[in-house]
Order: C-alpha cells, then structure tokens, then sequence
C-alpha cells in the first residue's frame, strides 16, 4: 500500500501542470504522458495487492465471509481499473470507460462496507475491535465522499459544467488509504515477532 501512495504521490508531483488535481481524477494520470499510465497501472496494482494481503489476514482471523467477498471486490475492481483505461475528458463514452466507471463504483463501494461488515459486532477477542469506532468513522466518511463523487460525475453528466471532482475523488482515496491502514494495523500488531 505504500508502494502505491509513493507513486500517487510522484504522479501528483510529476504532472501537476498537466493533470489539475482539483478538476480531473485520479484515473486520467493515463493521459498524463508516456510513463503515467504504466505508473498509473502500478498504482492500482499495488494498492489491489496489499489490500489482497488484509483479505488473507481477515481470512486467518477467521471473519464473516462477506468481508472477505467485499474485499475481493474492492481488489477485482483496482485491477480493471487499471486495465480499463477511464475515457478522455470530452471523449464519447466507450465500452473501456464504461467498464472503468462501473469497476470504480463497485471497489469504492465495496471496501466501506467491508469495514462497516467487519466491525459490525463487537468481541473483546476481536483484533479490530479497539479500533471499531475508528473503521466505522472512516467507512462513513467513504460512503459520503462516493455521494460526492459520483453524484457530482451524474451532475456533469446531465448539465455539463465542470466541477471539482478531481478534488473529492483524491478526498475519498485520502479516507480509503487511512481506512485501509486503520484495518492493517491490528493484524500487524497480532502477528507473531
């Protein structure tokens, strides 16, 4: 997960002239230049992997299934993201972009409500329930900054004006980074030294 926050962080750098990271989204970095879309691609991939690996830890902790399927969506859904590149700004909508927004939609989604599912009930033997408040906040905060931003990508979609999705979509990955690092942490500190 680290590996795809530095490189989140060197797109933003690297291309910020190019690339507004408060109009556009995170996905058109592909359009960014001739190494951005395989770094873009890097990103998504390592993000999909380490949250592989929290699905494995989950899976040794023995919790409910339907986290794990949650996460396994929300790790499907970063690979086709990366596969399937979003269509340019002004662009006709193409079966790649379609494919994109709709794995987008399901993975944010998903990851929420695999921590809201995985904190749902509390038990003193439970690795993640010191941090229970703090996963269901973060998932909250997920849940509202998908409504901000696919409600305003429907809002562009039927009236046209730009807006500053760029900016609410890097919102929603800050809170699904820290989301994911808040659910890693208690498998760290359990694992044998």
């Amino acid at each position: 997960m680290a590996v795809a926050v530095a490189i989140a962080a060197d797109l933003h750098l690297r291309l910020s002239s190019r690339i507004s990271p408060v109009w556009h989204t995170l996905s058109e970095y592909v359009y960014g230049g001739s190494s951005s879309a395989p770094l873009f691609s890097a990103m998504c991939l390592a993000l999909a992997l380490g949250s592989v690996a929290l699905l494995a830890g989950i899976a040794k902790a023995r919790r409910q299934r339907s986290v794990l399927v949650l996460l396994g969506v929300w790790s499907l859904g970063l690979l086709i993201i990366a596969a399937f590149p979003v269509d340019p700004e002004g662009a006709a909508r193409s079966f790649s972009g379609q494919v994109h927004n709709y794995a987008a939609l399901a993975a944010f989604i998903a990851l929420p409500s695999a921590a809201l599912t995985l904190t749902r009930m509390g038990n003193v033997n439970c690795p993640w329930e010191p941090r229970r408040t703090t996963i269901r906040r973060l998932a909250t905060a997920s849940i509202v900054s998908i409504v901000l931003v696919f409600g305003g990508f429907l809002f562009k979609l039927l009236t046209g004006p730009q807006l500053t999705l760029g900016l609410f979509e890097r919102l929603l990955f800050t809170i699904d980074l820290a989301l994911l690092a808040t659910m890693v942490r208690p498998l760290l500190s359990a694992a044998p030294r």
